[in-house]
């Protein structure tokens, strides 16, 4: 019987893939609700700009976030650390999706999110910089 290789990260990277295909679609439909009439032109369209910009970001940040822990992943870090760095991922996303959900498009989430989304990318781009060395937590 051969053991079977279990990765971490295509789960997280799977989340954020049918997430990005909601977002997308979202954008799409909102495009088409202001795009055929004259709403476009009368409102701020700030419910398409948001989505917009959460969709955006999540293309932004998300695909080196993923990079730097698949890369964790292949050097052997621990499935623990894995598994919190990618919740931590999840819970960025989440925060700043709910705060761009606020009126102004501006909540405390959206800061929140951001923030850890960076801390997520400096966490992992340490632990990349120290399994590069051969120290692998």
């Amino acid at each position: 019987m051969t053991g079977h290789i279990t990765f971490i990260t295509p789960v997280y990277a799977g989340f954020f893939g049918i997430l990005l295909v909601v977002l997308s679609r979202r954008v799409t439909n909102l495009r088409r609700k202001y795009e055929s009439s004259n709403k476009m032109r009368e409102s701020g369209h700030n419910e398409l700009n948001a989505a917009v910009r959460a969709r955006d970001n999540i293309v932004e940040y998300v695909p080196y976030a993923l990079l730097l822990m698949w890369m964790l992943e292949t050097m052997q870090f621990s499935a623990h650390l894995i598994h919190g760095l990618g919740i931590l991922l999840v819970v960025a996303r989440m925060a700043h999706l709910h705060g761009l959900s606020q009126p102004g498009g501006d909540g405390f989430g959206r800061r929140l999110g951001n923030n850890l989304t960076w801390a997520h990318i400096i966490i992992c781009s340490a632990f990349c910089f120290s399994g590069a060395f051969g120290f692998v937590f």
